[in-house]
C-alpha cells in the first residue's frame, strides 16, 4: 500500500478528525491554502456560491489529500 500524500499548496483535502469550534464536519473537502511547518496545513472551505466560508488549521494527520497525480493516456 502507497504512503499517504503530504498535503501541498492548493490540494484538495478532506477532514479526517476535527474537534475545534468551527463549523467544520468530518469529511468536509477544503483547498489548502498554506502549509505551516513542521506539520500544518490552513484550509479554505467555501459555501455553495463560491465565497469563503471559513479557514482552519489542522495537523497533517488530520487531512487526506484528494489530489491525484495526472496519468497520461497514450
Amino acid at each position: 500500500m502507497s504512503q499517504k500524500r503530504q498535503p501541498q499548496l492548493l490540494d484538495l483535502v478532506a477532514v479526517l478528525n476535527h474537534a475545534g469550534e468551527d463549523d467544520i464536519e468530518i469529511g468536509d473537502v477544503g483547498t489548502v491554502v498554506e502549509v505551516l511547518p513542521p506539520d500544518g496545513v490552513e484550509v479554505e472551505f467555501l459555501n455553495r456560491q463560491g465565497k469563503t466560508r471559513c479557514l482552519a488549521t489542522f495537523a497533517v494527520s488530520d487531512v487526506l489529500v484528494l489530489n491525484r497525480e495526472r496519468t497520461p493516456v497514450a
